[in-house]
C-alpha cells in the first residue's frame, strides 16, 4: 500500500466504526495523568486501536493505530500542548509497509481551527532514512489496559459514599501507580455487599462491567445488559 491507499483505507474505517466490535478500558489515573484506550475490530479486515492521554493542563494526546489484515499501516497522533505562550496543536501521520516506516508527515498550528485548514508537510528523515521503530509495546499496553492485565490489573481498594453516588475505588495489583474508579448510579445486591462488608473484598479482583460517559467509568449493574463493555474478569 502507498500513502494514498492507506489514507483511503483509514478514512473508510472511520466512517464505518459503528459496524465494528468495540471494546474499551477503564480510565486509569496516576497523579495528573489519565489514560483511556479503545479497540475496534471484527469488520472488513481492519482493527483500530485508540488511546487518549491527558496530563492535567500540560498536554493531551490522541493516538490511532490502523491495522489491515493484522498489519499496522498507519499511526495518527494528535497533540495539544500548553505553555506560557499559549497552545500548540500538532498532527503527525506515520505510514508503514511490512512494519517499516516509509513516510511521515505533519502539520502544526496555534489553534485547532487553523490546524485543520493546513496541509500536511512531509517530514524529512535524517540521513535519508527513517529510524527503525516498532509499535509492538504500544499495542501490548493498549490490550493490557482493555483487558486489565499487567500494570493495569486492578484490585478492589474501597467504596466511597457521597450524597449523589458511590464510587468503587480500584488500585493496581502489580505496584504500579495507576488507580481507577467506577461511579455507581444504581445499586444492586453486589454493591450492597461492597457497602456492608468492604473488608471481605479488599485486595480482590472484582468481576465488573462498565460504560464510559462524560469521561467517567459508570458501573453497570449485573441485571443491566445494555452495554458491551468488558469487565475485569472474563
Amino acid at each position: 500500500m502507498n500513502d494514498k491507499s492507506i489514507l483511503q483505507f483509514s478514512a473508510t474505517m472511520d466512517k464505518n466504526l459503528q459496524k465494528f466490535k468495540k471494546e474499551y478500558s477503564l480510565i486509569y489515573n496516576t497523579g495528573d495523568l489519565s489514560v483511556y484506550a479503545e479497540k475496534y475490530s471484527g469488520y472488513d479486515n481492519g482493527i483500530l486501536y485508540q488511546t487518549y492521554t491527558n496530563n492535567g493542563n500540560i498536554s493531551s494526546t490522541v493516538k490511532s493505530y490502523y491495522f489491515k489484515n493484522d498489519s499496522l499501516i498507519l499511526v495518527n497522533e494528535r497533540d495539544k500542548l500548553r505553555n506560557d505562550e499559549g497552545e500548540v496543536f500538532k498532527d503527525q501521520r506515520t505510514y508503514l509497509r511490512n512494519d517499516v516506516i516509509f513516510k511521515i508527515d505533519s502539520r502544526t498550528a496555534s489553534s485547532n481551527e487553523a490546524l485543520i485548514k493546513l496541509p500536511y508537510l512531509p517530514v524529512q528523515p535524517a540521513e535519508s532514512k527513517f529510524p527503525q521503530q516498532t509499535f509492538t509495546d504500544d499495542i501490548k499496553s493498549i490490550n493490557d489496559a482493555i483487558y486489565g492485565r499487567d500494570r493495569f490489573e486492578m484490585l478492589f481498594d474501597n467504596i466511597t459514599t457521597y450524597p449523589d453516588a458511590h464510587y468503587i475505588m480500584l488500585k493496581a495489583k502489580n505496584h504500579s501507580s495507576y488507580k481507577a474508579s467506577l461511579r455507581v448510579n444504581q445499586r444492586d445486591p453486589f454493591i450492597d455487599s461492597l457497602l456492608n462488608s468492604p473488608a471481605i473484598f479488599k485486595d480482590e479482583r472484582l468481576k465488573l462491567k462498565w460504560k464510559i460517559a462524560d469521561n467517567e467509568a459508570i458501573y453497570v449493574p449485573v441485571a443491566d445488559t445494555s452495554t458491551s463493555a468488558r469487565g475485569l474478569n472474563k
